[in-house]
Order: structure tokens, then C-alpha cells, then sequence
């Protein structure tokens, strides 16, 4: 993939990147964005030589401001427009939900209002210690829907995303670790270097393990009784090539070579 309207795709050593390039908007997203970038994670879903993909901001912006509000009276005055919006909005967060590979959110400078509920969408969240964060919509008299909500509340529990939401404040990297949104945030100058070597770590893992574990935790997201198929899929990767090359290169005391068979 190349350069697409505001988002740049860059693919090295098995990791995607996807890098959202709006600087003149503090890289805050379009509604054509929202689509394509759904377009785009299903896409590198379903490219099974991948092993990890990573979402951030690009041109020394941030991670992104939010939605971008200059085509709010456009694309989103009334309930029509304002529910076809957030529709394409949640299709876009199920797909990164849904992606078959690890989605890493790798966030520095403002993860602010809809990039925040991005971020929350991803698997992994690493963050730059200069990395802030707010979701303000009670400045603006707006409303998140039921799957942007369903999506923080799940991560972040009932009395952290009540103060998120009815105080809208702007918080740090310290309250965010606290909250649990990221897993871990690191100096600004090795935050680059520290995205690249965790991208480089999950695709060094055995991919089939990788994506089981990805669909389990979402499915016991879901809630509901687990079914007798669903269980065995817990069990399925001890009959593979890569489970028999992965305790042999153990054995033989070798780096594994995974081919996700």
C-alpha cells in the first residue's frame, strides 16, 4: 500500500504502519479517514504474511486531536448525519477490533476526544511521556454512541470512564497507566525506538498463538457461556508446525522460525 488521503501505510519486516498525516489539523480525523482507515485494517487483516500492525501519528503532531471539528456542521449537525458519522466511526473501530493481527497504538503528544477511543480499540497502547489525553464531548454538547462507550468502558471500568466523561479534563501519562489505558509510557527521545522493538517482539511470536489469543480475549469480552467448539479453539495451536518448531528450537536452545502453519 501507498500514501492514501491523510493516512500513510509503510510495511517493513512483517509490522504495518499506519500513520495518520493531518499536521495542519493536529492529525484529528476526517470522515473519509474513518473510511478508509477501515478499508485499510481490513486489508492488512487479511494479508496473513503480516504479524503485527501499528496505528499512530505521523509529522511530529501527536496521535490526534480527535475527530476533526471543522466538518462537524457538515458531516455531523442533526441526528441523520450525526448517527451515518458515528456508524462509519464504530464500523472503523470494529475492524481494528476485529483484525486477525495485534494493533499496537503507539501515542505521543494529544490523544484527545475520538483518537482516544481509537487508541482504546487497539490491542496494546504505549505512550511517550509527553502523551496527554482528554475525551471532552460534555464542552461541546456532543455524545459519544453505545460502541464507542461499550469499547472504554470495557477497558477502563465504570468509575474511570464517568470521570473521563462528565469532568473532561486533560490528563497525563501517569493518570493514564493508573487507569489502566496504557500499558507503559517511556521518554519521548526512545519512544520511537521503543514502538519498533515491541512491534518487532509480538511479530517474533508465534503468529497462530498471537491471533488465538487476540480472538479469545475478544470473545470472552462478549460475554455468554463458552460452547464446546469454542473451547477446543483453545487447543488447536498444539497440533501445528509452529507449536512442534517452537519447543524443538527450545530444545535445540535456536532463535524458532514461525511460518503461522
Amino acid at each position: 500500500m501507498t500514501e492514501q488521503t491523510g493516512l500513510n501505510v509503510t510495511i517493513d519486516d512483517r509490522v504495518a504502519t499506519i500513520a495518520i498525516c493531518q499536521p495542519e489539523r493536529k492529525n484529528a480525523l476526517t470522515k473519509p479517514m474513518w473510511g478508509e482507515l477501515a478499508k485499510i485494517v481490513q486489508n492488512l487483516s487479511d494479508d496473513l504474511e503480516l504479524r503485527c500492525v501499528i496505528i499512530r501519528g505521523g509529522e511530529g503532531a501527536g496521535f490526534g486531536a480527535g475527530a476533526d471539528i471543522h466538518e462537524f456542521v457538515r458531516e455531523r449537525s442533526g441526528f441523520e448525519k450525526a448517527r451515518d458519522y458515528g456508524l462509519l466511526h464504530a464500523e472503523a473501530l470494529q475492524t481494528i477490533q476485529n483484525c486477525v493481527h495485534p494493533v499496537i497504538a503507539a501515542i505521543d503528544g494529544p490523544c484527545m476526544g475520538a483518537s482516544f477511543v481509537l487508541a482504546a480499540s487497539c490491542d496494546l497502547r504505549i505512550a511517550a511521556d509527553d502523551a496527554k489525553f482528554a475525551v471532552p464531548p460534555m464542552k461541546l454538547g456532543a455524545t459519544l454512541g453505545y460502541p464507542e462507550l461499550e469499547i472504554m468502558l470495557d477497558l477502563l471500568g465504570e468509575a474511570a470512564l464517568f470521570e473521563i466523561l462528565l469532568e473532561g479534563q486533560v490528563f497525563d501519562v501517569a493518570r493514564a497507566r493508573e487507569i489502566g489505558f496504557i500499558a507503559r509510557h517511556v521518554a519521548l527521545e526512545t519512544f520511537d525506538e521503543e514502538v519498533a522493538k515491541t512491534g518487532k517482539c509480538i511479530a517474533g511470536g508465534a503468529p497462530l498463538t498471537q491471533r488465538a489469543h487476540k480472538h479469545m480475549l475478544n470473545r470472552l469480552r462478549q460475554g455468554g457461556a463458552i460452547d464446546a467448539r469454542e473451547f477446543d479453539e483453545g487447543y488447536r495451536a498444539f497440533e501445528s508446525a509452529d507449536f512442534k518448531e517452537g519447543y524443538t528450537a527450545f530444545l535445540e536452545k535456536r532463535k524458532a522460525v514461525f511460518t503461522g502453519k
